[in-house]
């Protein structure tokens, strides 16, 4: 009689291990991709910490170069303004689109 106890308590436990074990692997390969998961998800912050720098750094660039840009087109108007007012002076009596060979 003891002999069929220990037979069916060892079937148990055969049983609950063939069941256990792919649970345990499922866990395991659920820890591992869990792990990856919070890699990438630091990779991510990372690189959005990145473009937030460039992004911050481009508008400054931007600014700059709009700035740079603008006081170019002021000085341009203003060499235009200087050159039409020579030719001006030099055919006052001709429209400027003659001037101009136009």
């Amino acid at each position: 009689m003891v002999s069929l106890v220990d037979g069916v308590l060892l079937a148990a436990l055969v049983g609950t291990n063939a069941c256990v074990l792919p649970l345990y692997l499922k866990l395991k390969r659920l820890d591992r991709a869990q792990a990856e998961y919070g890699q990438a998800v630091a990779a991510s912050g990372h690189a959005l910490a990145s473009a937030s720098e460039a992004v911050r750094n481009f508008t400054g660039e931007g600014r700059a170069v709009l700035e740079a840009l603008s006081a170019k087109i002021d000085e341009a108007k203003a060499a235009i303004d200087a050159l039409e007012a020579g030719q001006r002076s030099v055919a006052p009596d001709r429209p400027v689109a003659e001037r101009s060979g136009r």
